[in-house]
C-alpha cells in the first residue's frame, strides 16, 4: 500500500530536514498509528503521502516514495485524490463548499460518479463520521469538531483505497473521538481500507490501530506493536498553585443568549471568572462553547444578556475596546495570523500601536523562547505545524498583558509535553491576578489545570463546580467520556 526507504524531506535550502532517512512500509488493509512530539514530521509525512507535497507545496525530496503502487510526486494531487483520502489538521482549509451534503458531494462529483451513487455515498459516508445529524447545516455554522466530522465524511464519500487522519480528534469531543475510533473500525471490517493516524495522545485510538510507529526529529524511532504510557506524572500534581482571590469576580456574564437562525447556541449562560482563577468550559461539539467565548469578546452580539469585566458593563462595547483588556485565541490558528514572519506575529499588537520593530522584537523573542519557537522565529507563521501556530497564537495574545485570557481549545494540536508546559504557563498567567477561561476537551489536561470546570449542554450551564466536584458529578452521570483518566482508573 505504501513503501518508502531512505526518504527525506526538505522545506528550503539550508533549512533542518524534516524527515530524514525514513524507512516504512503499510500495508493493504493494516491500520498504523504514527506519533510522535509537535514538530517531529508526521503532517509532513501525510502530506508526502498524498502528494501535496511537492506538487503544492514545496520541499526537496530524497530517497524513494510509492504509495498504492505509484510515486505521488510524479503522479500528482489530482489523481491521488482517487486513491488516497487525507483529512488534514485543518477541516476548513480543505472546504469546498458552503453546507454540509455538497461538501461530501464533492469528491465523488469530481469523479464522475452518478447521482443515485452519489446520493448513496453522501449518506453513507454521514453516517460513518458521525455526522448524519448534521444534513442540511451550513458550513459556517458548525463548531471546530462538527467541521472535523464533515471533513472526515467528505473523504471517505471518495471511497479511497488509504484513509490518511492528521489528528483527527484534535477538535473533537470525547465522546465525537469514541465515535469516531469505533467508525474506523467498522469501516476496516467491511471494506478493508488501510489507515494511517497521525495523533499526539495515541490512546485515543486504543483498539483501532495495532501497529505504532514513533516520529522524532523526522527520524523513525519506534516501529511495532502499539503502546504508550497515559500521562501518570500529570495526574499526581496540579498545574493551578494559588486560590483565585473571590472577592469580585473578574469576569461576570449574566443572561447571555445568542442564536444562530432557529437554532439555539446560547440559553441564559451565567458565569463569573475570578483573578487569579483558570475556568475550563467542557462539553459536546456544538454546545455552546466557542459562541461563549465569541459573546464575551463581542464577535458575535448576543441576543440577551450583560458581560462585565472589572464591574463594568461592556456588553456594547466593540472588539477593538475590549481587545487591550481581554487577549483571546481562536480555535483555528490561521484566523489570526496576519504578518510575514513569526517574531512580527509575536509583536503584531505593539507594532500596531506604533512601537519600533528594535523595541518590540527582544520582547517577542522572550516570548517565542518560552514557547519552543525561538528557533523559528524569521519562518512565515504559515510554515509552523499546527501545534505551533497555536503557541504562536498565545505569545502574541500575552505581549499586551490582558486581565483576561480566552483560549478556544489551545492544548489541541499539542504534544503532552507542550501541553503540560503550556498549563503550567497559564498557571503563572492566573498567579499573577489574570482570570483565564478555556475551552478544552481533553479531560486529563482540564482536570489538573483548571481551579473550576463549566459543563454547557445545548448552549445551557449544567454544572458549574470546582474541577474535583466536578469530575465526581460527571462520573456520577456516566459521563465516562468527560472523566479524567485517573477517576476512571481509581473511581477517585
Amino acid at each position: 500500500m505504501a513503501e518508502l526507504s531512505g526518504f527525506s524531506v526538505q522545506y528550503s535550502h539550508g533549512a533542518s530536514v524534516a524527515l530524514s532517512q525514513v524507512d516504512l512500509s503499510i500495508e493493504a488493509g493494516e491500520s498504523v498509528l504514527v506519533t510522535g512530539p509537535s514538530g517531529s514530521g508526521k503532517s509532513t509525512l501525510a502530506l508526502c503521502l498524498t502528494g501535496v507535497i511537492p506538487n503544492a507545496v514545496y520541499a526537496r525530496l530524497s530517497g524513494s516514495i510509492r504509495v498504492c503502487g505509484v510515486e505521488p510526486a510524479a503522479q500528482g494531487v489530482y489523481d491521488m485524490a482517487s486513491r488516497i483520502g487525507l483529512v488534514q489538521q485543518d477541516a476548513e482549509g480543505q472546504f469546498c463548499t458552503m453546507r454540509v451534503e455538497d461538501e461530501a458531494a464533492f469528491g465523488p462529483e469530481n469523479l464522475m460518479c452518478s447521482p443515485l451513487e452519489i446520493e448513496r455515498r453522501v449518506e453513507r459516508a454521514l453516517e460513518l463520521a458521525g455526522a448524519g445529524h448534521l444534513a442540511g447545516r451550513a458550513l459556517n455554522e458548525l463548531s471546530g469538531g462538527e467541521k472535523q466530522r464533515v471533513a472526515i465524511a467528505s473523504v471517505l464519500a471518495m471511497q479511497p483505497r488509504l484513509l490518511v487522519l492528521d489528528e483527527p480528534a484534535a477538535h473533537l469531543d470525547p465522546r465525537a473521538t469514541r465515535s469516531v475510533v469505533d467508525s474506523l473500525q467498522m469501516i476496516q471490517r467491511d471494506s478493508g481500507l488501510s489507515v494511517v493516524i497521525m495523533e499526539h495522545k495515541p490512546w485515543r485510538f486504543a483498539g483501532a490501530v495495532r501497529r505504532m510507529v514513533h516520529l522524532d526529529d523526522g527520524r523513525v524511532v519506534y516501529d511495532g506493536p502499539v503502546k504508550w504510557d497515559r500521562p501518570a506524572h500529570m495526574r499526581s500534581s496540579a498545574a493551578r498553585r494559588r486560590e483565585p482571590r473571590r472577592d469580585q469576580p473578574l469576569l461576570a456574564v449574566r443572561g447571555l443568549t445568542h442564536s444562530y437562525g432557529e437554532r439555539t447556541a446560547l440559553a441564559g449562560v451565567d458565569l463569573d471568572v475570578a483573578r487569579g482563577e483558570i475556568v475550563g468550559v467542557m462539553g459536546d461539539n456544538g454546545s455552546g462553547k466557542t459562541s461563549l467565548l465569541l459573546g464575551i469578546m463581542g464577535i458575535v452580539r448576543p441576543q440577551a444578556g450583560r458581560v462585565m469585566l472589572h464591574g463594568e458593563d461592556i456588553t456594547a462595547l466593540p472588539v477593538s475596546a475590549r481587545a487591550s483588556r481581554i487577549g483571546f485565541v481562536f480555535q483555528n490558528p490561521n484566523h489570526q495570523l496576519f504578518t510575514d514572519s513569526v517574531w512580527r506575529e509575536a509583536a503584531a499588537a505593539p507594532l500596531a500601536r506604533g512601537r519600533s520593530p528594535e523595541e518590540c522584537r527582544p520582547v517577542a523573542l522572550s516570548l517565542l523562547r518560552r514557547f519552543g519557537l525561538e528557533s523559528v522565529c524569521d519562518r512565515h507563521p504559515l510554515t509552523l505545524s499546527f501545534g505551533q501556530r497555536r503557541r504562536l497564537n498565545l505569545a502574541a495574545a500575552l505581549i499586551s498583558d490582558p486581565d483576561l485570557l480566552m483560549l478556544d481549545e489551545p492544548f489541541a494540536g499539542q504534544d503532552m509535553k507542550r501541553a503540560e508546559d503550556l498549563a503550567c504557563l497559564l498557571a503563572d498567567v492566573a498567579d499573577a491576578g489574570k482570570g483565564v477561561l478555556l475551552v478544552g476537551h481533553d479531560p486529563d489536561i482540564m482536570a489538573w489545570c483548571c481551579h473550576r470546570i463549566v459543563y454547557l449542554e445545548q448552549g445551557r450551564v449544567t454544572l458549574d463546580a470546582p474541577a474535583g466536584d466536578a469530575v465526581a458529578e460527571l462520573a456520577r452521570r456516566g459521563e465516562r467520556d468527560y472523566v479524567c483518566s485517573a477517576w476512571n482508573t481509581n473511581g477517585a
